[in-house]
């Protein structure tokens, strides 16, 4: 039976480049939260969010049912399988690494009490979150963009990781921002906080392995 090929440490080359990634998603995320917190919410993103609705045929059941498996708890579990695979196949590294995605939401629920910015004007937001539930940032698209670039960086060669694991997690954050937009929980902003928060945390917590 063949041995299993360890993650490849992370160089120095790749190190700077996370590391300014990660520096520069902070700087935009924590722009966007000092402008959410001071500003109302304008009247375009409650019209997209109209827009997107879902409607009551099968890419609606489809959306519904990734915003089910980003929901917080079956999330967990998600990771934790995947983290067990991933350091199975890769090593205890990358099995920690892909772990530690989770972890973006405690960042996410920290910013989301500072902020202080309410849902959507919809009946999901009301039915799932009530009146008092804070909407910036999406930890939902928080944790797809970080998940989707740890496993991209663990499985893809690591020649072609960096660029690859970069687009990954602005591709899985799309993705579920666009999930959680189109169920009218979350305003496009909400989502764009939570997509360069994910790809904030995967650039720094790779730049540490």
């Amino acid at each position: 039976m063949p041995s299993r090929v360890h993650l490849t440490r992370t160089t120095a080359a790749e190190r700077r480049w996370l590391v300014g990634i990660a520096v520069a998603a902070l700087v935009v995320f924590v722009a966007l939260a000092v402008w959410a917190h001071d500003n109302v919410t304008q009247p375009w993103e409650q019209q997209l969010v109209d827009a997107l609705a879902l409607g009551n045929n099968l890419p609606g059941d489809a959306i519904v049912t990734v915003n089910t498996i980003g929901n917080l708890y079956n999330w967990a579990v998600l990771v934790a399988v995947v983290a067990v695979a991933a350091g199975l196949l890769r090593g205890m590294r990358a099995g920690v690494f892909v772990g530690a995605s989770f972890l973006v939401d405690f960042v996410a629920t920290f910013a989301k009490a500072w902020v202080e910015r309410g849902r959507p004007d919809t009946v999901a937001a009301h039915l799932l979150f009530g009146t008092d539930s804070f909407g910036f940032p999406s930890g939902h698209t928080a944790r797809a963009a970080a998940l989707a670039g740890a496993l991209v960086w663990v499985f893809v060669p690591a020649r072609w990781r960096l660029p690859a694991a970069i687009v990954g997690a602005v591709v899985g954050g799309l993705g579920m921002a666009y999930a959680r937009i189109s169920l009218g929980v979350h305003f496009p902003t909400d989502t764009f906080g939570g997509l360069v928060l994910g790809l904030g945390w995967f650039a720094a917590t790779a730049a540490l392995i």
